[in-house]
């Protein structure tokens, strides 16, 4: 069954650490339902949330060469995410908005 996508934008970009860190910060107004990070080099990058759960904050998750980290919401927008690509790293990002 397709699905329907119509009123979605899909949002792309790459996130290339050149120099220094580079950093992409999604907010829960930017409207993306759901974001995937795959990484391209062999340097990693990392993703991290704001969220706390059972008192515990969050922490990075890195992506490492050849990965990808899908996070989504369900039928809601994301909170605050930090993706961030150090020198050397290249991240490819597809997000959902809409």
């Amino acid at each position: 069954m397709p699905v329907d996508i119509l009123g979605n934008e899909i949002f792309t970009f790459a996130l290339t650490g050149s120099g220094s860190d580079a950093t992409l910060t999604i907010e829960e107004e930017d409207g993306v339902g759901s974001v995937s990070v795959l990484c391209t080099t062999s340097t990693g990058g990392t993703i991290q949330g704001t969220g706390v759960v059972g008192g515990e904050a969050s922490t990075s998750i890195a992506v490492s060469e050849n990965n990808t980290i899908t996070v989504s919401a369900q039928g809601k927008s994301l909170g605050q995410l930090t993706i961030t690509a150090p020198d050397g790293c290249t991240l490819l990002i597809i997000a959902n908005q809409g």
